[in-house]
């Protein structure tokens, strides 16, 4: 099993710390950022696998954020997670190139279908 490089956009300490927890107890690399600029950041600095980002940021709309990301990393997988109903932004979020959205609250086992069905590894 390759030891995958995850990055996690979320502005809630609990998410990461579930990433951290779940992902990192299988020996994944889990990088968590909480802000835009941390999030353009890391993507500029560092390869991902895959990242998980939340949909809804103070100060910003993922879909946003998204669409940044895809400026600097065209190829990086992206999943938006949102514990709200949100049609019309996962809708923009697809066209952007998201490859999936996860319902919070979600269960590890979510994270491993996603990461199954965006990059082909059993996680």
């Amino acid at each position: 099993m390759k030891n995958l490089n995850i990055l996690v956009i979320d502005d809630k300490k609990v998410i990461g710390d579930f990433f951290n927890l779940t992902m990192g107890y299988y020996g994944h690399h889990i990088t968590v950022v909480h802000t835009l600029d941390q999030a353009l950041e890391a993507v500029k600095l560092n390869e991902f696998d895959i990242a998980f980002m939340d949909m809804i940021m103070p100060g910003h709309d993922g879909v946003e954020i998204l669409g940044q990301i895809k400026i600097i990393a065209p190829e990086l997988p992206v999943v938006m997670m949102s514990g709200y109903s949100l049609d019309e932004k996962r809708e923009q979020a697809s066209k952007l190139g998201a490859v999936d959205c996860l319902k919070k609250p979600f269960e590890v086992e979510d994270i491993r279908r996603v990461v199954r069905d965006a990059i082909g590894l059993e996680i």
